[in-house]
């Protein structure tokens, strides 16, 4: 498997991509390849590994909005997005003992925006959006400092900078820095994640180049100046506190409400005030305090007091908008929080996700969004229902 790039390559290349970018266009295809590097983000990592740099590659298949495209496409700088395949070459490292890590294979989504345009030259912001596939997974026996990952199914969130510079009409040369982050949304448990940087060069065939971002904004109306928002839905969590204390912890259901207002400011950007309210079940909290009993003692939980099922805060939200599909982010804080000694000791969230606004006039939206907490560990995913007045 750690020939998986060379090979990929390889054979794209002997399908003649070429060809069949020029029937498409607005359709571009690059090859990177270069090393990641395993941060020193976990406090087992030199326990686990001797060496950190590894190989890491992908290929990427995007198109390239131009003045005919959505009105939205303008509003961005034109973007490149679509969809591609990663690899990861964990495999690669060196070991102490039993304890390892393993490949990493990827499927996501990149959105990618001219920054900077000269004649030959661009800077370009990237982010990109997934799911990642990881073979080796904790266990206390086998793998015992394998804390990063409880799960074969991952989130993968990266986002850098890249240089891309004409060499012909349609082949560009590329350098490119991105941070990595691999987490399961606390839908399994251990539950570390990854925080790797990467370095990579790339070689693009395209046909059609980004165009220079107008000086004037297209002649484009919000859709409406306020609008208003209703969710309900709910994810599961795996309580830290739990494996801590017994070793294992289910998936426990927790149930989520709130709302906004919003003021939509320019076609593809609003901000508002949210508020959001969660709700565990009893059962969860008495198993939770059972656990904290056994962690911190009885006269601490007992100076606590009650733990409590509902819980709420405030926050500011962020939109972006592009046509029916919005990229929204909330950060938030605490006004009633009593459900556990742990939890307790942070006061802010945060909610990071998409939505969808269904065709039509009824306003109903889905969404799925990552809820974490103090900017680092993730609570649960959340999968959300909701109308828009």
């Amino acid at each position: 498997m750690k020939k998986f790039p060379i090979c990929l390559i390889a054979i794209l290349i002997a399908a003649g991509i070429p060809a069949w970018a020029q029937d498409v266009p607005k359709w571009n295809v690059t090859l990177q390849g270069g090393a990641a590097y395993v941060a020193p983000t976990f406090n087992w990592r030199d326990e686990m590994m001797s060496t950190f740099v590894y190989p890491a590659g992908n290929i990427e298949v995007g198109y390239q909005t131009t003045e005919e495209d959505s009105p939205y496409a303008a509003l961005y700088g034109f973007p490149n997005f679509g969809v591609g395949i990663g690899w990861d070459g964990l495999s690669s490292l060196h070991y102490n003992g039993i304890s390892r890590l393993d490949n990493i294979y990827n499927l996501y989504g990149f959105v990618e925006r001219t920054l900077l345009r000269g004649e030959k030259v661009s800077l370009d912001f990237v982010f990109d959006l997934g799911t990642g596939y990881n073979r080796a997974l904790y266990d206390p026996e086998r793998n015992p400092l394998n804390l990063n990952f409880s799960s074969h199914f991952l989130i993968f969130v990266s986002g850098g900078l890249s240089l891309h510079a004409a060499l012909t009409r349609h082949l560009e040369a590329g350098l490119a820095v991105q941070l990595n982050h691999y987490s399961a949304g606390r839908l399994a448990y251990p539950n570390g994640g990854l925080n790797n940087p990467s370095a990579y060069l790339s070689l693009r065939y395209r046909n059609a180049s980004a165009p220079r971002r107008r000086s004037a904004r297209p002649d484009m109306e919000a859709p409406s100046r306020f609008f208003y928002e209703i969710y309900a839905g709910g994810g599961v969590h795996k309580c830290a506190i739990e494996w801590v204390a017994s070793g294992e912890t289910p998936a426990w259901p927790i149930y989520s409400f709130g709302g906004s207002a919003n003021y939509r400011y320019l076609p593809h950007l609003s901000t508002g005030l949210a508020v959001d309210l969660y709700c565990s079940s009893g059962k969860f909290l008495n198993r939770l305090e059972e656990c904290e009993r056994q962690l911190y003692g009885n006269e601490e939980v007992d100076a606590y007091g009650p733990y409590e099922r509902f819980s709420g805060g405030i926050g500011v939200i962020q939109h972006l908008h592009y046509g029916n599909v919005s990229a929204f982010a909330t950060i938030g804080a605490y006004l009633y929080r009593h459900n556990g000694l742990h939890d307790q000791r942070g006061k802010l969230y945060q909610r990071i996700g998409l939505k969808y606004l269904l065709p039509g006039r009824t306003g109903l939206f889905v969404a799925a969004d990552c809820k974490a907490h103090g900017f680092s560990r993730a609570a649960m995913m959340e999968l959300t229902v909701g109308v828009r007045i």
